[in-house]
This record gives structure tokens, sequence and C-alpha cells, in this order.
């Protein structure tokens, strides 16, 4: 399916770090759909949000191997990636995550990206965390299920 139907008429979503890893890394599997994805936020097809979860975890790979060129890099491209929007963690965000990390028993930086999307009033998560299909708060779209 594309990303259009798989949004269900959605304008805003939050990019899960998978998908920006597998973008800037070119993976192999799945980096045409997460290309796909950049484009079409770049396109205005909907909102890409990217979450401090997602920016943290992003910069570990670079930072651990000593390579801060890299690091900045990836702040440089997310600060200009089309057509997308930075937003900030909370005391709710936190208080929400936890509340979701108790039901689902879900990783809590998982719990927090749910959170973060449900706070920015984002219609969906876009991952390949197959786990995060069982949170029924936010509309999950795993890139396996979109056509690259």
């Amino acid at each position: 399916m594309t990303l259009v139907e798989a949004l269900r008429g959605a304008r805003r979503a939050v990019l899960d770090t998978m998908v920006l890893i597998y973008y800037f890394e070119d993976c192999a599997i799945y980096g045409d759909r997460a290309e796909s994805v950049i484009r079409d936020a770049s396109k205005e097809v909907f909102e890409a949000i990217i979450t401090p979860v997602t920016a943290a975890e992003l910069l570990v790979k670079p930072l651990r191997a000593e390579r801060p060129d890299i690091a900045d890099g990836y702040r440089t491209a997310m600060a200009h990636l089309g057509n997308t929007s930075r937003c900030s963690l909370s005391w709710n965000t936190g208080c929400m995550a936890g509340a979701l990390r108790a039901r689902y028993g879900l990783p809590i930086p998982d719990m927090f990206q749910v959170a973060l999307a449900i706070e920015t009033d984002s219609c969906a998560l876009i991952t390949n965390d197959k786990a995060l299909c069982r949170v029924e708060e936010v509309p999950i779209v795993l890139l396996d299920d979109l056509s690259s």
C-alpha cells in the first residue's frame, strides 16, 4: 500500500527513529521505503514530526564511534528535512509514556514516541516495529506494509 493509503487522511505523523536510520544509512532493505516517506513529507503529503527520542537515538551510534562529524551531519539533516517539525518532551509526556508502558509493557523509548504522537495531535506513528501494532491510541504505519 502507499503511504497516503496507510495514513488514511492523516496530515501529521511521528517518524520513529528507524525511519531516519534507514534513510540516512541507505539501508539495503528499507532505504527506498524510508526515502519515500521523507519525500512524501517534503511534498507536503503529510507533516513529519521528529521527536527528541529520535534525535537522541539517532546520535548514539556516531557518537559512540567517536564520529562527531556524522552526528553533526545528522543534526543538520534533521533540522533541514522538508515539511518536518520538532517537538519537545514535557512532564505530561512522561506521565503518558509511563501509563502506556504499564498498559503495553513495551520499552519506554517506544512509549515516549507514542505519547508524543498523541500529544502532538499526530494521526499516525511511522515505524517498522511490529510490537507497536498492539498500541490502540494512535494508528501505527509499518514500513513493511508500504510499497517501495
